[in-house]
Parts: C-alpha cells; sequence; structure tokens
C-alpha cells in the first residue's frame, strides 16, 4: 500500500508540473491562450505598422507585373485584384521541422540521456515526496514514469529545434509580383500555359503604400537564403518572403497583408484598384478571343482609360518573349 501511494504521489507531482494549465482550472486554461493570442496581434501590430517606414527605401521605381488566369477578367471589371494565402507558397520548407522531428522520433535514447532525464525529474520532485523513496526507488517505479521520462529525455536530447509558426504564417494575404512583363514563370504557371493575362502596376502607387488603417508590405523575395523565424517590420510574415534559389531569375516581389485588415471582393481577399495603379494589361497567345475583347473594352473604365494594352510573343530568333503593342 505504501509503495502505491508513493507512486500515485510521484505520478501527481510529475502531472502538476507538466500541464500546469490543466492542473489551474478550466478558468485559467482558458484564457492563457487568450492572452498569448492577444499579447502577440498587438506585437504584429505594431511591427505591421512600422513597415511603411521600410518601403520609402525599398519599394522599386517602374513596374512590378502580377499574373493570372483569364477568369481575372471578372476581377478587373468589378476594380479588384485578387490576392491570396501565403501558406502554399511556403511548403514544403516552412515545415521542415515537421520532417526533422520525425526522423529525431526514431533516434534510439542514449543512456546517458535517460540517467540524467531521471536524475533531473527526481531533483525537480517537491521535497516531501523525495524525503519517502531514494533516488534508486523512484527509477524503479518504471510504467507511465519510465514513459514520460524517457520522452522527456528525447527532447532534451534532441534540443529545440528552431520553427516557423504556421498559424501566424496562414493569417498572411499577398499579391505575387514581378519585375519583368514577359517573365516566363509568370506566363506558364500564373496565367495557366500563356491563356491568361498579366497586369502592371504602378510600384509607387499610394495604393500598395503601408496605412495605419490597412498595414502591408511590399518586399523583395529572397532566394535560397537562411531562415528567418523572427516576426519583424521587414518580416512580418516569416517564410512568405522566401523562395528556392532556382527561381531567383523570377526577381519576384511580394505584397503582403494581415487577412484580418485585407479589402475583401464577395469575402475573398483583394486589392481594389485605385486610379492610375494598372499602367499596363497584356494577354498572350493561347488567352481566348472573348477575354482579349473584355480587357479593350476595359479602356471604356475610368480606372483603365490610360493602360497600355498588348499581346506577348514568341521572339522570332531565339526563345524568348517580347511585346507586340495592341
Amino acid at each position: 500500500m505504501q509503495a502505491q501511494g508513493v507512486e500515485h504521489a510521484v505520478c501527481l507531482a510529475l502531472f502538476k508540473r507538466q500541464n500546469p494549465c490543466h492542473w489551474a482550472g478550466w478558468g485559467e486554461e482558458s484564457k492563457a491562450p487568450v492572452e498569448t493570442a492577444g499579447l502577440r496581434t498587438r506585437f504584429v501590430g505594431k511591427v505591421l505598422h512600422l513597415m511603411s517606414e521600410n518601403q520609402q527605401s525599398n519599394r522599386p521605381g517602374g513596374r512590378l507585373h502580377a499574373f493570372g488566369p483569364s477568369g481575372w477578367l471578372g476581377w478587373l471589371k468589378a476594380g479588384y485584384l485578387p490576392m491570396q494565402s501565403g501558406s502554399p507558397l511556403a511548403f514544403p520548407f516552412a515545415q521542415f521541422d515537421r520532417w526533422q522531428q520525425e526522423r529525431q522520433q526514431q533516434r534510439p535514447v542514449s543512456e546517458e540521456a535517460m540517467d540524467a532525464e531521471w536524475q533531473r525529474q527526481y531533483e525537480a520532485l517537491p521535497e516531501a515526496v523525495r524525503g519517502l523513496l531514494s533516488f534508486e526507488h523512484f527509477r524503479a517505479q518504471g510504467g507511465s514514469i519510465e514513459a514520460d521520462i524517457r520522452a522527456a529525455a528525447r527532447r532534451h536530447q534532441n534540443g529545440d529545434q528552431p520553427h516557423y509558426d504556421n498559424g501566424w504564417q496562414g493569417q498572411g494575404r499577398l499579391l505575387r509580383l514581378f519585375a519583368s512583363p514577359v517573365c516566363y514563370a509568370g506566363w506558364r504557371d500564373l496565367a495557366v500555359g500563356f491563356s491568361g493575362m498579366a497586369v502592371a502596376l504602378n510600384s509607387a502607387h499610394k495604393a500598395l503604400a503601408s496605412t495605419k488603417e490597412r498595414p502591408s508590405l511590399l518586399a523583395p523575395v529572397r532566394y535560397g537564403q537562411a531562415h528567418r523565424f523572427k516576426v519583424s517590420a521587414d518580416n512580418p510574415f516569416p517564410g512568405l518572403l522566401e523562395d528556392h534559389a532556382s527561381q531567383a531569375d523570377n526577381q519576384e516581389w511580394r505584397l503582403l497583408m494581415p487577412a484580418k485588415t485585407t479589402p475583401q471582393y464577395r469575402d475573398k481577399p483583394a486589392l481594389p484598384i485605385a486610379r492610375d495603379l494598372v499602367r499596363a494589361i497584356y494577354w498572350s497567345v493561347a488567352t481566348p478571343d472573348e477575354v482579349v475583347d473584355g480587357i479593350r473594352a476595359l479602356k471604356l473604365d475610368m480606372r483603365f482609360r490610360s493602360v497600355e494594352l498588348g499581346c506577348i510573343t514568341p521572339d522570332a530568333h531565339r526563345w524568348q518573349l517580347q511585346i507586340d503593342p495592341d
């Protein structure tokens, strides 16, 4: 009976130490995540508010180009450009820790790590509990206690792996922009096999600048560089301004906004098209004729009256693209 009482005391002490929120009661457990989320929201709000200061020197001159399918014509008629969630662009690199952990879970826990963890857990027990049993008796408990010790030893052996906050990353909305209107990746992938369009934006337009009411960041993508986990004014959504080194020729920029303050069109994130924001619209060789006619008809809209129009075609002399003015 005494041995069972000792084991119960040990289990209870370990549970209280490893699960403080559960032991504190339902009220405290429910408040803690809310407080944490509130602190993070306020912090990131301040970070986003600082973006406009960084943009003054970093924003490019001239134009940036958004590529999309032929269905974008409906968005343009309504006066918007669709934005997207950034999380898919970060896959699988932003989840690298998941596969790291899976490999680490397959590694056996060393005897040294187990010995150190038994000692660490024993010394952390309340003095009253340690007075009831020796260290040797504690190690002999076995059962669920040993399983907890092994799990803790594995965590200490593997160390704390830095990782991205995928939940916060999922709150980012973005518009992909490219320096060149003849970006091959843009036409092949985003314009769906040359069947869509490219919209040239005035990169210095105030619609792309950050404001207190609508914080944003227009920044270039980094290619093949080291992970950046920390939220900052120039990295508000870690992982969303990164790409593989093989994509460097794209010279991509991204306009980032938090989902909470991103404008909506039909319940989808969108960038409103202000006057003089759009400088040109291009179609290509596989764009349907009715879409081309619709693009030309946009010139009747004040927002598009001064835009240039053109068709992207293959160059006659080499493997590259060119613009044929309409």
